[in-house]
């Protein structure tokens, strides 16, 4: 039987020295003395163990040394000090020696035996430890943890099966293959706005032999996060000169103490026709709905964040424009009296504005000391019309608790058909009559507020040529050998000619040849699912979805590729890996790819129709030098350009290949 410990815990157990003696020390009849055999050490692979021999009629010719394990020789173990080794682990150690002393006595001497030897564990080692995942992403992330041991048998995880982590749950199998699913309805993980906006899952793993270590995975904030798929919210407008656009929700009592939670997105340009810029705001009243006698009122400027009539609070947190931002705010008026006021806190995007509640600054205590009965989301003012922008509110949660445990109220607004009216003109809508100019629209799909950002400029890619397909094509002053592509990307759903065959789009990495069949990789985005060409064995899960932004993360290996050896890829999809470990290229030409990435490809069509009827956008093109992708060698978000620029070759300003073609600078929200 094996016996594994750890050295320290070994070497405290175990007696530093074991001793034997062949045969009496005082000397026979004859005038010998026997000798006498020491054996020390600690039976612990790794250790060593030395025979000592003393006789009193001394020793100074040729001692013969024989180690055994369990009574059988160890070949070669002939000095005066073995160590021990991982076949010795179980045994029990000895030692016979066989001299002639000074006095030409011939002596042989064996020694007792140690206890058992002790094995010492390898610790295992780990790769794969790390991954992420944006936070609307609602399919199981995969992976495989690689667990390295050189115990024999020992290469293999603890399992693990549907652990509740920080964020999700996660399981693991022997093999190391994991899967973790991201709990999106989670407050922090909702609440991260953008891709450098995350937070960090840390889960402890183990090997089969207890060696610990921790999987790291990293969620992140989907550009589009709230409503990454497309969804339906309040949008406010002001286009009358004697009101502001507003939503307005009346209860039917006043509700003590409570909380509001809601998303909102405000446009860039909310100004009025001459320039100047109009707020927005976030209100919560009493009995009356006097803006000076708000208990509440959140303004939402240019550029911040301002509390009406709390010039004493300074909101540190900044207002971006275009984004979608998570307001919540608490009230408590159980205490409150007309002298009194209610006591408030306000959070935006998980950060409160301050340590503490904060009064109430209502002209009006009376109204408010009962709590609040008016909900008030408004646009501009009564003097002045916004012709160019608008004011998004979605996910309307109002509790009749601070802790957020019972709804009082709640909108979503999928109950609707995009277009309705949420005024009094549509008997459906639940809110009060000074609601105006409030409409249900689909968001995150093309319009107005088409999601964080509605002005986002992108690279348009369209086919209308039937001798070449239209491409967006990038080419490097010399070849990477391995590195990271990371892109969104989003195709419009009618991609078919004018006879109605659905075209393919397509991501590629190409080395010194641009022949599709060469390609280190190429993901082919059909009408309904991904496709890597070449590769019919890997079948893609991760469904694809038109009409809704997409991101691609590739990394390759070239370093160690041949003429007959083919660099190695890797795909993830909206965070989720394809593969659970990297795959070979299918490059019918290796030669080409061994050196790396040459050129990325974005095209749409092919050199033989037209597709009348749809485009494929791209932006956020980033091109890293190592996989980690922390060395940038490309990037283009395509914000620098005027919309509708060309980025072929008849713009001198374009940074892309000749081969580019029908591709242009448009706006695409994201």
């Amino acid at each position: 039987m094996k016996i594994l410990t750890n050295r320290k815990v070994a070497v405290a157990a175990i007696a530093l020295a074991i001793s034997g003696c062949g045969s009496d020390t005082l000397p026979d009849e004859e005038g010998n003395s026997f000798g006498r055999l020491a054996l020390s050490g600690t039976p612990l692979v790794g250790e060593t163990l030395t025979a000592t021999v003393t006789d009193a009629n001394g020793v100074d010719g040729a001692i013969s040394y024989t180690w055994m394990a369990d009574d059988v020789t160890i070949a070669g173990a002939t000095s005066s000090t073995y160590t021990l080794t991982d076949a010795e682990v179980g045994a029990n150690i000895s030692v016979s020696v066989a001299y002639t002393d000074n006095d030409d006595y011939q002596e042989r001497i064996k020694s007792s035996e140690t206890s058992a030897v002790v094995g010492v564990d390898v610790p295992a080692t780990f790769s794969g430890l790390t991954s992420n995942v944006a936070n609307n992403v609602t399919e199981a992330l995969t992976g495989t943890i690689v667990v390295s041991d050189d115990d024999p048998g020992e290469s293999l995880a603890e399992a693990q099966t549907d652990v509740a982590t920080t964020f999700g749950v996660f399981s693991i199998d022997e093999t190391g293959a994991w899967t973790y699913v991201l709990d999106t309805n989670n407050s922090t993980v909702s609440s991260l706005v953008d891709e450098n906006d995350t937070v960090t899952d840390t889960i402890s793993i183990a090997s089969i032999d207890g060696t610990p270590a921790e999987l790291v995975i990293t969620i992140f904030g989907a550009p589009n996060s709230v409503g990454g798929e497309p969804t339906q919210a309040a949008k406010i407008t002001d286009s009358m000169t004697d009101d502001a656009g507003e939503l307005r929700l009346k209860l039917d009592s006043a509700i003590g103490q409570g909380k509001l939670t809601v998303s909102f997105l405000k446009e860039d340009k909310a100004e009025t026709a001459d320039g100047v810029a109009k707020d927005a705001y976030i209100g919560l009243f009493g009995e009356s709905t006097s803006t000076s006698n708000a208990i509440v009122d959140l303004r939402i400027q240019a550029d911040k964040f301002v509390i009406r009539d709390q010039d004493d609070i300074a909101v540190s947190v900044p207002f971006v424009p275009g984004v979608w931002t998570d307001v919540e705010m608490t009230w408590d008026a159980s205490a409150a009296t007309d002298s009194v006021a209610p006591l408030v806190t306000i959070s935006i995007n998980g950060t409160s504005v301050t340590t503490d509640a904060f009064t109430s600054a209502s002209s009006s205590l009376s109204d408010v000391m009962t709590g609040v009965r008016h909900v008030i989301f408004k646009l501009g003012d009564n003097s002045s019309t916004i012709p160019d922008a608008a004011y998004y509110v979605d996910d309307i949660k109002l509790y009749s608790d601070i802790a957020g445990t019972t709804i009082a109220f709640e909108d979503d607004f999928e109950g609707y058909s995009a277009g309705d009216s949420l005024d009094t003109d549509n008997d459906a809508s639940p809110y009060n009559s000074s609601t105006a100019e409030a409409v249900v629209e689909l968001v995150g799909s093309g319009g107005d507020g088409d999601a964080a950002n509605p002005d986002n400029q992108v690279a348009q890619i369209t086919d209308n040529m039937t001798d070449d397909a239209g491409e967006l094509r990038y080419k490097t002053d010399a070849a990477v050998a391995q590195g990271k592509l990371s892109v969104w990307f989003f195709k419009e759903d009618l991609a078919e000619t004018a006879e109605g065959v659905a075209k393919d789009a397509y991501i590629g990495l190409y080395g010194e040849s641009t022949s599709t069949s060469n390609a280190i990789v190429d993901l082919r985005i059909q009408a309904n699912q991904f496709v890597i060409r070449g590769r019919d064995d890997i079948d893609v899960a991760i469904p694809f979805v038109p009409d809704t932004w997409t991101e691609v993360v590739m990394t390759w290996d070239a370093t160690a590729a041949s003429a007959s050896v083919a660099p190695l890829v890797t795909i993830e999809i909206n965070g989720t890996s394809v593969t659970t470990e990297a795959f070979s290229s299918a490059s019918a030409s290796l030669s080409d790819v061994m050196t790396g990435v040459r050129y990325a490809i974005f095209k749409l069509g092919d050199n033989s129709s037209t597709i009348p009827n749809a485009a494929y956008f791209v932006d956020d093109v980033k091109l890293y030098s190592d996989m980690a992708g922390t060395a940038v060698v490309f990037e283009d978000d395509f914000e620098g350009y005027a919309v509708g620029d060309s980025l072929d070759t008849d713009n001198g300003a374009s940074p892309y290949n000749s081969s580019t073609a029908e591709a242009v600078v448009a706006v695409k929200g994201k």
